[in-house]
């Protein structure tokens, strides 16, 4: 994944500000489903945002919280360590999904604003991973954020106030091939329209549509439905 020194810190209320109605999906998604005592893996848990819906649909699951950026391993930490029901069921990997010491089963998986960081042959071996490891029941959550490549124009996709400052977040993202784009991205902090800090960072993503993913996945032996900003992938022998 890619370094987010610059992101971590601007990372919560910049994603607050957008995610809420993915958030619901997932929350949705999850709700109901029996975990038996398997955990549910968080794929990229950044700072935490998704651990706190998933332990909101399943309060006595245990979550695996995959995070190998520093940065935000840092902010995931503090969030966890501050909430002592977090604290009791979520273990924090720090390395990629391929190196986490996955159980034998798992009971879901939840790929929240983290598939862009895959290739797309990482994306068929993570699809793999998760097929052997899935319970008959569980499903693998996975947000579609970038679905084809495209020039996209500086946009204001985020104003939040804390305390006395105003922050803004902007981004762009610039077409590299068919796959890929490079977003560029700037927080802004202001106290009464004077600026006093702007962090500027860029970094490559990797594109795909629900329907490549589910034929991706199917490769695997999983079966997919899209579900608003989802895809929702579970075993071949069970409904969507």
């Amino acid at each position: 994944m890619n370094d987010y020194a610059v992101t971590a810190q601007f990372y919560d209320p910049m994603a607050a500000a957008q995610h809420d109605r993915v958030d619901r999906q997932i929350r949705s998604a999850l709700e109901g489903l029996a975990p038996m005592g398997d955990p549910i893996v968080d794929i990229g848990a950044g700072t935490g945002l998704t651990v706190q819906v998933i332990a909101g649909a399943l309060p006595d699951a245990e979550i695996l919280a995959v995070e190998p950026d520093p940065s935000m391993r840092s902010a995931l930490m503090t969030r966890v360590w501050a909430d002592p029901g977090l604290r009791r069921r979520v273990s924090i990997l720090p390395m990629s999904i391929f190196a986490a010491p996955l159980p034998s089963t798992i009971a879901a998986a939840v790929a929240s604003a983290s598939a862009v960081h895959f290739s797309p042959d990482e994306r068929r071996r993570l699809w793999g991973l998760l097929a052997r490891r899935l319970a008959p029941t569980g499903c693998i959550l996975v947000e579609v954020l970038c679905p084809t490549s495209l020039d996209i124009p500086e946009i204001r996709f985020a104003t939040v106030r804390v305390g006395r400052i105003d922050y803004q977040g902007w981004s762009a993202a610039t077409r590299i091939d068919d796959r890929r784009q490079k977003w560029r991205m700037t927080y802004v902090a202001a106290i009464d329209d004077t600026e006093i800090d702007r962090q500027i960072t860029e970094f490559e993503c990797w594109v795909a549509s629900p329907a490549e993913i589910i034929e991706e996945a199917a490769a695997s032996g999983l079966r997919g439905a899209i579900r608003g900003s989802l895809v929702v992938l579970r075993g071949g022998s069970d409904s969507i």
